[in-house]
């Protein structure tokens, strides 16, 4: 669950124009479902994910990868028995392309990591050979930026709670993935400084928080942000015409245009991935 923007973005007067709170969970599944569709569209995801993955070995110095922001633990099963017995040193491995910095957003040339290369001062000569022989624990994805946000967390003392305070809601809208130590919490509505968040979100754990923790706030490419506001912002719209196809004007019908809008697809097309099939 995750949306590349706020809900009170898509409510404001430069977009949508939408007054109350009426509409909320209705624009916010619409942000969501539109978030979707861009990651169809450019056969990636821009959220951080993390996850453990499994590949098959190469029997090489190299391997592609999906995109990758960082590892947390390499293993391989070198005698093929389906257990990863062998945990690799972070000296073992270098993460390509060079300068990639996919956690640094001032860095022009933020980037995924898309190959691991082995390190030849390291220990290891390749990458066993055979099916599902290699494991990457790590977080995976375009990107994983944040800024901190103003407000800080009040004291989170249960892992399923699904609602908890903030000392101040200033940064922190309802369609943001938030960062409370390592667990990602996506913020589905907000009542004053009470926010309803589902807890553990994109392959995080639950935990318990301090008083006064820190709240980072996930960000995405302002192109993709875009495309998902333009997107959505059609989608509202159509709800106007009852989601007709063509609409009557003076001197005949106009057809509405149907699919991905145009400028969407114009501004999204840096960083759209050719789909090589499914690693």
């Amino acid at each position: 669950m995750n949306s590349y923007v706020s809900v009170d973005l898509l409510k404001s007067s430069s977009v949508l124009n939408v007054t109350g709170s009426g509409d909320d969970t209705r624009l916010r599944l619409l942000a969501e479902s539109q978030s979707r569709v861009i990651d169809r569209l450019c056969n990636r995801h821009f959220y951080a994910l993390s996850a453990t993955r499994t590949f098959d070995g190469s029997g090489e110095d190299k391997m592609l990868m999906p995109d990758l922001v960082s590892v947390t633990t390499l293993k391989t099963d070198d005698d093929i028995n389906r257990t990863f017995e062998a945990t690799w040193a972070t000296t073992d491995y270098l993460l390509r392309p060079n300068n990639a910095d996919p956690a640094t957003r001032e860095n022009s040339n933020s980037r995924p990591y898309t190959e691991i290369l082995i390190d030849s001062n390291g220990t290891k000569s390749y990458f066993t050979q055979g099916a599902q022989t290699v494991q990457v624990a790590g977080v995976w994805g375009f990107w994983q930026h944040t800024f901190t946000a103003t407000e800080t967390a009040d004291a989170i003392s249960s892992t399923t709670a699904t609602t908890f305070s903030v000392s101040s809601r200033t940064d922190v809208e309802a369609g943001h993935t938030i960062l409370i130590d390592s667990e990602q919490l996506y913020v589905q509505s907000y009542s004053g400084n009470t926010l309803t968040v589902v807890r553990g979100a994109n392959g995080t754990t639950a935990a318990t928080h301090s008083g006064g923790a820190a709240i980072s706030v996930y960000e995405y490419p302002d192109p993709v942000r875009e495309a998902v506001i333009i997107q959505a912002a059609r989608m509202w719209k159509r709800k106007d015409s009852s989601f007709a196809n063509a609409v009557g004007l003076e001197g005949g019908l106009m057809e509405i245009f149907r699919g991905v809008d145009q400028d969407v697809k114009q501004a999204v097309r840096p960083y759209r991935k050719i789909a090589m099939g499914v690693i």
